[in-house]
């Protein structure tokens, strides 16, 4: 048995002796430069493309397989020029030989130095690299479950490095260009299952940007697994040119760990952290189903920031009427994406000292939100008021169009809810805003509460062919005119408690073309109001003073004040002019009646008004005034809806009195005759 052994055992050395032998003679004896023309021929014939070898080739085979190429490089696509598509300057492999028996790869080496790739796409689409693809993927091989031939394969690798690697791209059909230099990586102690340490740097430059990237991390890859994982992903990157934010600066990117998993189709990113123009954005990712129905969900948190700041890396200078506005900004979601929607959830939005929370996404092509803002003064942030006392220019706005072809495709659903919001001076309170979009048609049903009452309404737009229809209903119900002008108008020149309803169509492809085409109905009335700034009282009797050539009343120090129970009106709008035929009024000493209109594109106002004096406790004040009781005025009232102008035609008032006494006087005389006649006829009938 001893013998039969070692017997056995010196065979066995003889044949790895022999197996070693010729493997040593292979390697002196072979030389793979004698069969460059072959190699060249093959290449050409398999990817139809010239293959120059210009370097040396080596082959060893003991110890280990070593395979090492020179300078080389294959010919670009026909058309697009004579420039090699790809060239290296070297590249080596070295894999141990006796762990292949035992199905293990062991790579010492792997390098590759200068590798250049010019890469294209001509103006009709057609790149330079198409007509090298392989067998098509109907043609390819099916992969097995688990990782296919990978199954059961232990890998090892020594050192990867890929140096002084250099990409160009050029699309015509674009006209960009872009290039990728100084690249290089390196990894060592590679192994499957195995944590290894991964670099990656190189630059890359655009026509108006540049960056270099500068990347370390630990790596793990289970391949037989389809595993793969980073972690302490360490990323900076130096940025500079005309398209980066202020010309040049440096971001960095830091991740705790990514992994995924393509057998079970997963990804995990945790521990994200981007900073750049001082912001920091953190953040973690999950994916599921990732190469059949891609299902993503996440956290991203953006930290407090100044945004005055990032807008001067923008060189952006914005003018605001609060310059203490714009200076802190922070946001949190939570995000969603399946392949039947994507969105933001669990919202919180900050500016200053506004917060904004809801959620916001896409529902396959609509648009659903469900948005709160819990306080925020809009004119705040509008530009600062001009000094000029130079009118504006508002022919702007009217040439504003309608995005008609938007409108007509927008899919969408939602509310955006105010607790206290402030726009153009107009403070609202449990405000909000619903819109429901379809088809071409649009809803906005807008509410809140204001100054003591309610604003209700409506408006829908129907997008047609080249303009769109706009159907306008609000209403205001029992609000205080004295802070709304004052808040609205800057002025409280009309007091009371308002109702205002209106029903209002426009059409048009612009903004000023439906305003000037307004048509509709309006109404309005006013209780125990006052017009400011106009004492009526006091100019009736000042006029009759003149008239009568008696001294002016005193004026004393009362306020200019008109008070009235109520003021109402209804008209019918057409071309934006307001028609009204019925407006009334009663004031404590007459009742106001007539006609007029308001031009709503510059709030102008012509009425011509009767006002009849009522016998009363104002009257009976003057002695003077009270011989006109039960007698009509006329008024003429001018202006804007917010600075009107009333003005008392007393000597209508004098002229028809003076008629009223003449025609009186007459009838007086006539009487007198008439009864003289009568006596005289009795008397001759007596006799």
């Amino acid at each position: 048995m001893r013998r039969t052994l070692k017997l056995i055992g010196i065979i066995a050395g003889a044949v790895i002796v022999l197996f070693i032998a010729a493997l040593v003679a292979v390697g002196m004896l072979f030389d793979p430069n004698d069969h460059k023309d072959e190699i060249v021929a093959a290449a050409e014939h398999a990817t139809g493309r010239k293959l120059t070898l210009d370097g040396d080739l080596e082959l060893a085979v003991f110890p280990s397989i070593r395979i090492a190429v020179g300078s080389a490089s294959i010919a670009n696509a026909q058309g697009f020029g004579s420039a090699p598509m790809a060239k290296i300057g070297s590249a080596e492999l070295k894999v141990a030989l006796l762990p292949l028996l035992t199905r293990r790869i062991e790579i010492s080496e792997a390098r590759l130095h200068g590798l250049e790739l010019n890469l294209a796409r001509d103006a009709r689409g057609r790149n330079n690299w198409q007509d090298l693809g392989g067998a098509s993927s109907a043609q390819a091989p099916a992969a097995q479950s688990g990782g296919g031939a990978a199954q059961g394969l232990d890998l090892g690798v020594g050192a990867i490095e890929i140096a002084d690697a250099r990409v160009t791209w050029n699309d015509a059909a674009t006209k960009s260009h872009w290039e990728l230099t100084s690249f290089g990586l390196t990894a060592n102690g590679f192994g499957s299952g195995k944590k290894f340490p991964l670099k990656i740097r190189f630059s890359l430059a655009g026509a108006d940007v540049k960056v270099a990237v500068d990347a370390s991390t630990q790596a793990t890859l289970a391949l037989a697994d389809n595993a793969y994982k980073l972690e302490q992903l360490d990323v900076k990157i130096d940025g500079s040119g005309a398209a980066w934010p202020g010309g040049s600066g440096k971001a960095t990117l830091e991740v705790d760990s990514l992994a995924a998993n393509l057998g079970k189709e997963s990804l995990e990113l945790n521990g994200l952290t981007l900073d750049v123009l001082g912001i920091t954005v953190a953040g973690s990712l999950t994916g599921q189903k990732l190469l059949s129905d891609l299902s993503l969900s996440g956290a991203v948190d953006i930290r407090e920031f100044d945004p005055r700041n990032v807008l001067g890396a923008f060189k952006v200078e914005l003018e605001t009427a609060d310059s203490a506005v714009l200076h802190r900004a922070s946001a949190k979601a939570n995000l969603l994406y399946t392949s039947s929607q994507l969105g933001l959830r669990d919202m919180q939005l900050k500016l200053d000292d506004s917060t904004l929370t809801g959620r916001v996404g896409l529902e396959g092509d609509k648009l659903a939100y469900n948005l709160s803002v819990d306080d925020i003064n809009v004119d705040r942030y509008l530009p600062p008021s001009s000094d000029s006392s130079a009118p504006a220019d508002e022919g702007s706005l009217d040439e504003v169009d309608l995005p008609l072809e938007v409108l007509r495709k927008l899919d969408a659903a939602g509310e955006l809810k105010f607790g206290k919001a402030k726009f153009s001076g107009l403070t609202l309170t449990n405000a909000s805003f619903g819109l429901t979009a379809a088809n071409g048609k649009l809803k906005i049903t807008p509410k809140a509460s204001l100054y003591g009452g309610t604003w209700n309404g409506q408006i829908d737009l129907d997008v047609q062919a080249n303009a769109a229809k706009a159907t306008i209903a609000q209403q205001l119900d029992h609000v205080d005119l004295v802070p709304l002008g004052k808040d609205l108008l800057g002025s409280a020149d009309v007091a009371g408690i308002g109702d205002v309803k209106l029903d209002l169509v426009a059409n048009g492809s612009n903004l000023g073309e439906m305003r000037r085409g307004l048509d509709g109905n309006l109404s309005f009335s006013v209780t125990n109001g006052a017009l400011e700034g106009i004492d009526l009282w006091y100019e009736l009797r000042r006029a009759r003073a003149r008239l009568d050539h008696d001294p002016e009343p005193e004026r004393g120090d009362a306020p200019r004040r008109t008070t009235f129970a109520s003021l109402a009106a209804t008209g019918t709008v057409e071309d934006a002019v307001l028609t009204n035929r019925d407006l009334a009024g009663a004031l404590d000493f007459m009742r106001i009646a007539g006609t007029g209109t308001v031009n709503l594109l510059d709030d102008k106002v012509s009425f011509d008004l009767k006002a009849t004096m009522i016998d009363g406790p104002k009257l009976q004040s003057d002695p003077a005034m009270v011989k006109y009781a039960g007698d009509t005025l006329p008024l003429r009232v001018t202006g804007t809806i917010d600075a009107p102008s009333v003005l008392p035609d007393f000597g209508a008032l004098v002229k028809s009195r003076v008629t009223k006494e003449v025609d009186q006087k007459l009838d007086e005389k006539k009487g007198e005759a008439s009864k003289r006649l009568t006596d005289r006829l009795r008397d001759r009938l007596s006799r």
